[in-house]
């Protein structure tokens, strides 16, 4: 490709966490206005691809599931081959998302490289580092030699039926119009970022007892540790875990007043969503991954080991979570 300005055919590649996905989006949104006229689709995370579906700037969602067998990963990319992309963009930039990409066989292809993986890009980018992953992707576009847009928020549309349906829910669950709601993520990809299970029980407890109505996020696999906590409390408060679709997360997100949770994908679907939030940090680094945007506040112990990026504790005392008790939490509120 002699200028890939010119291209009018474009897919990305990220594969990360629903997270990740939402801090793509300032950069979408400054791509589509660098090729308003261009097809831009993106290859998603099958678990987190439907928060993406309703994107403004995008075309197409192709959901790849990382549990699939080689060959049916090559039968994915020989279907995305097909369609003769002119340029191909790695913006997650591992193994599998560059072997994934070369599959694909974008006529130019550009992206995060590093540990050999660059022999399968004609453009091989560096990652900024010590800085928020907002600003690491909008580098990228930079780095294109592409404009960047004023406007750096955050962007994820509410879908009005899943918005309707958690109405709906909150009126079964006895929330009135006036109620201020809380909205609490107990769980997390890693071990070491969720934070203790006592601590969400006595922060629920304190905060339905000044009025607020408390309700329990998460996926499937979080209703276990829920109900944990919550036969902790002294309280009842109100169970959506395991009871939501991605889009009515951020539909239930977006009526919340306040949203707390440690570093997980909700709480910055959240804050996407404009809701502020309270994030509880461990091993991973505020720097790069804090809720972005305005009305956030993070919390963390100061305890010297942290930021570790670490799945399990080398010290093999958690301190950074354990040692954040959950009075530290309400006297921020």
């Amino acid at each position: 490709m002699n200028n890939i300005k010119e291209a009018k055919k474009i897919l990305i590649i990220d594969l990360l966490y629903l997270g990740d996905l939402i801090f793509t989006t300032p950069f979408l949104r400054s791509l589509r206005k660098a090729y308003p006229k261009a097809r831009i689709d993106l290859v998603a995370n099958s678990i987190f691809a439907p928060i993406m579906e309703d994107n403004p700037h995008l075309d197409n969602i192709y959901a790849y599931n990382k549990k699939w067998s080689i060959k049916e990963s090559l039968n994915f990319a020989k279907s995305l081959r097909e369609e003769n992309y002119q340029l191909g963009l790695n913006i997650h930039g591992n193994w599998r998302t560059a072997l994934l990409l070369r599959s694909i066989k974008p006529e130019y292809s550009i992206g995060y490289g590093g540990k050999g993986r660059g022999i399968f890009l004609q453009e091989e980018l560096a990652p900024s580092k010590e800085k928020h992953m907002v600003e690491v992707y909008l580098d990228f576009l930079k780095d294109l030699g592409l404009a960047v847009d004023k406007d750096r928020s955050l962007e994820l549309g509410v879908d009005s039926k899943a918005k309707e349906s958690m109405e709906d829910f909150l009126k079964e669950e006895c929330v009135s119009e006036g109620d201020r709601i809380v909205g609490i993520n107990t769980g997390g990809s890693w071990p070491t970022k969720r934070w203790t299970k006592k601590g969400f029980a006595q922060l629920a407890d304190a905060l339905m007892t000044r009025g607020d109505k408390v309700i329990f996020f998460g996926g499937p696999t979080d209703v276990k540790c829920v109900e944990e906590i919550v036969g902790m409390m002294e309280k009842t408060p109100i169970i959506a875990a395991g009871r939501t679709s991605l889009k009515e997360l951020a539909a239930l997100a977006s009526l919340c007043e306040l949203f707390i949770s440690g570093d997980s994908g909700p709480i910055h679907v959240a804050a996407a969503v404009g809701t502020k939030t309270v994030a509880i940090f461990g091993p991973s680094d505020e720097k790069k991954y804090r809720p972005y945007g305005e009305g956030h506040i993070v919390l963390e112990n100061g305890i010297e080991c942290r930021p570790c990026g670490e799945h399990q504790c080398p010290l093999e005392h958690h301190n950074c979570m354990e040692k954040v008790g959950y009075q530290k939490v309400i006297d921020k509120l």
